[in-house]
């Protein structure tokens, strides 16, 4: 067997594998979770040594799984989590310190500066983007500020999944998607690094690589170290990769304009294409080039930081009972909720929920939000609460799909819903409901690592990148249902104000509690 293609996504939690061939045809898969590093409220890190250790396994162990020959592998591509500030590394390409991933809120100040000194009106007019402890650029300058002299030892930052390529190729790379990524420092229009924003900022232009690249983009070929590590045949080309939302978003078929896809997992990732001349740009969505024809598509994002988090957290702090409940009867936990939820009215019966768990990016860019419930009373129950969850997340979701109606961006008239928590038929039923949207269910979607492949194949001539609308099947098409609809309209609105009202309060609070904590330990 030849012409196989290897994918594999380093995502927040968890690394991700697969080897398939060039008719979209999975052959073997591979997972390995580790941690992510919280070691401070609003603070993440992620350092590399798990992760490159789960990359090497889950390709070592789809290898080992699929029974044939690396060398019939004709192209291999990574694509990874967003890096925030990128992998800090030495002259020796050694790490400095952690990466600080885009979970991580901790820029605050450095915000604050950036605001001062350079201004929200130039960085929007320049790079399409806000200014946010989200984006790379002020959490490069957190480091800068905050650790001078780790800063004085940094030779490049580097993307984590171009880091990863580097130990596998020895080759450095920064594709189109990362580069915007990293926000304050891209020029939208330009299409390159802005050595003007660079310089106010005193951020060398010799951190990053002089050429950006296509996701596609072969930029090099496994060594001899490389191949002891993962396994793969000395020479197989490697694709640059990129930033694993839009990567996500290209493994179920987005690519056309107006064309979107909602992904719930961890954080929400909710992904518009637009043609790059005639793109609409709202600044409280994040604007970057996206993974496929990177220069004539923007990838437009709207971005929750928790969405099944928060029912992750429900889960592990309210419903033990559920846990121990569900071994016996053989299901989750999550559908036992579910169902206990589903004969609760839509609404919740007025209880309401603000997801913003760890801060919240897309479209209020607050790093102080803070998980909210609202008009609780002792009629509600664990199943309201459960419902008024779900519906928080689905409620988050409408806000940056208005974000995006207010300028003018054109959407279908259906929605791709994808993720782990897109497997639960309830929540979908929420989410079409809440949004107005037809949702189009991919059941059998592999994620980022599916997107990977192809581009992987795009890079080595073997597909094109309409080829993915070949590998699709949509499973379930739901329609919202218009009465609930009409319910959730008002209760949108008291989501909205919600926020609104309270955002003042929120600050306070943080303050009070910077006050009060211990520095050391972050309790």
């Amino acid at each position: 067997m030849a012409d196989l293609l290897l994918g594999c996504d380093i995502g927040t939690t968890g690394t991700k594998s697969i080897l398939a061939d060039t008719t979209g045809k999975v052959i073997a898969d591979a997972y390995e979770e580790y941690p992510i590093i919280t070691p401070r409220p609003l603070w993440a890190e992620f350092p590399m040594t798990k992760p490159l250790q789960a990359v090497y396994s889950t390709i070592k162990n789809v290898l080992k799984n699929s029974k044939l020959n690396p060398r019939d592998i004709a192209g291999v591509c990574i694509s990874g989590l967003y890096g925030g500030s990128g992998v800090p590394v030495d002259k020796n390409m050694k790490e400095v310190r952690s990466c600080l991933p885009w979970l991580d809120q901790r820029a605050i100040k450095q915000c604050e500066w950036i605001n001062q000194h350079i201004g929200e009106e130039k960085i929007v007019k320049v790079t399409g983007n806000c200014i946010h402890p989200y984006w790379g650029f002020t959490k490069m300058l957190w480091i800068q500020q905050e650790e001078p002299k780790l800063w004085g030892k940094i030779h490049q930052l580097v993307t984590p999944n171009a880091y990863t390529v580097w130990t596998l190729t020895g080759e450095i790379s920064l594709d189109y998607s990362s580069a915007g990524n990293y926000g304050g420092i891209f020029d939208l229009s330009k299409y390159q690094l802005s050595d003007e924003l660079l310089e106010s900022l005193s951020i060398p232009r010799s951190f990053f690589p002089e050429k950006i690249v296509k996701s596609c983009d072969v930029v090099g070929e496994i060594t001899e170290e490389g191949a002891l590590k993962s396994g793969l045949a000395k020479g197989t080309p490697v694709s640059a990769g990129g930033i694993d939302a839009p990567v996500e978003a290209l493994s179920v078929g987005t690519f056309q304009k107006a064309e979107h896809t909602a992904t719930i997992g961890t954080s929400m990732c909710w992904n518009i294409v637009q043609d790059r001349k005639q793109a609409k740009i709202s600044p409280k969505l994040i604007n970057y080039p996206y993974v496929a024809d990177d220069e004539n598509k923007i990838y437009s994002f709207g971005g929750a930081v928790t969405a099944a988090a928060t029912v992750t957290w429900f889960r592990d702090q309210l419903g033990g009972i559920e846990k121990e409940l569900a071994k016996s009867l053989g299901t989750t936990a999550y559908a036992i909720l579910d169902e206990a939820a589903s004969k609760v009215p839509p609404g919740s019966d007025g209880l309401l929920l603000l997801p913003y768990f760890n801060g919240e990016r897309t479209p209020i860019w607050d790093p102080l939000a803070k998980g909210t419930i609202f008009g609780l009373t002792l009629f509600h129950t664990k199943a309201h609460l459960f419902r008024a969850f779900l519906e928080g997340v689905a409620f988050s979701l409408r806000a940056n799909i208005m974000a995006a109606q207010n300028v003018g961006i054109a959407l279908n008239p259906s929605m791709k819903l994808i993720g782990g928590g897109a497997k639960s038929t309830f929540w979908r039923r929420i989410f079409a409901d809440i949004t107005g949207y037809e949702i189009l269910y991919m059941s059998k979607s592999f994620g980022a690592p599916l997107g990977d492949v192809l581009l992987a194949g795009v890079g080595n001539n073997l597909l094109q990148y309409r080829d993915i609308s070949k590998w699709l099947e949509v499973e379930e098409r739901m329609k919202p249902d218009l009465e609930n609809r009409g319910i959730y309209d008002d209760l949108f609105k008291i989501f909205q104000s919600l926020y609104e009202n309270n955002r003042d309060n929120l600050k306070i609070l943080q303050n009070t509690y910077e006050k009060y904590c211990k520095k050391d330990t972050g309790k």
